[in-house]
């Protein structure tokens, strides 16, 4: 393959000369402008993403793979600094899950007290819904955020409280299933997306089929 040299521009066309000086005369079209403009981009400097970058998009919810194909940066090395945050994200998912509640029905004192995860899995296994997932990230202004996604009757449902580590206080979020059609959205009704541990001001829903409420500052009652 020979070498061209541009050496000119004329009538919409480049002008060049090879080294034998055979001259050539390529015509100025989009497909030659798109491939330009391709490589321009290509050649375009990344802004170099810092480790804090990285468990900032972590931490948002984003996974390594995202955090690689969003900012462009290698996957190994955004792997080096996604750890400490996946186990933090781990960690604020067990401290919800260990919310204490309190139920109407006195709990055996040989079982010690209710959780929020307890109550929860037990309105699961009341629905028979199976693949449950549970998931955290911190949104910027709101805070923490739990998400429990799970299957009930071949329909995929999902749950969110804002959660308080501080505080040891969750608080209802939305509740979406992941289908459209009307009987999902009767079988939301349903699901444990109602369950709530409340605070002072309103005490919303729990998914129990008693009456609950935290230690703490919160409060549940049963779902109509």
């Amino acid at each position: 393959m020979q070498d061209l040299k541009v050496i000119g521009v004329e009538n919409g066309a480049l002008l060049a000369a090879s080294e034998d000086g055979d001259r050539f005369r390529i015509p100025i079209d989009e497909v030659l402008q798109s491939r330009l403009r391709q490589t321009q981009i290509e050649h375009t400097p990344k802004t170099k993403l810092s480790p804090r970058d990285v468990q900032a998009h972590i931490r948002s919810g984003m996974s390594a793979e995202d955090v690689a194909a969003v900012t462009g940066a290698p996957i190994d090395f955004v792997r080096r600094f996604e750890g400490p945050v996946v186990a933090e994200r781990e960690y604020i998912v067990s401290c919800a899950l260990g919310v204490p509640v309190h139920t109407a029905i006195e709990p055996d004192p040989g079982e010690g007290s209710a959780t929020f995860g307890g109550v929860i899995r037990e309105r699961l296994a009341s629905l028979g819904a199976t693949d449950e997932r549970w998931a955290s990230w911190k949104e910027p202004g709101a805070g923490w955020i739990v998400k429990l996604a799970f299957t009930a009757d071949d329909i995929d449902h999902d749950a969110r409280w804002s959660f308080e580590p501080k505080k040891n206080a969750l608080s209802p979020s939305a509740t979406r299933p992941s289908h459209s059609p009307s009987r999902a959205s009767s079988r939301a009704r349903s699901s444990p997306a109602s369950a709530r541990s409340a605070r002072r001001r309103a005490p919303p829903t729990c998914p129990a089929s008693t009456a609950a409420h935290s230690r703490s500052r919160s409060r549940c009652r049963t779902s109509s």
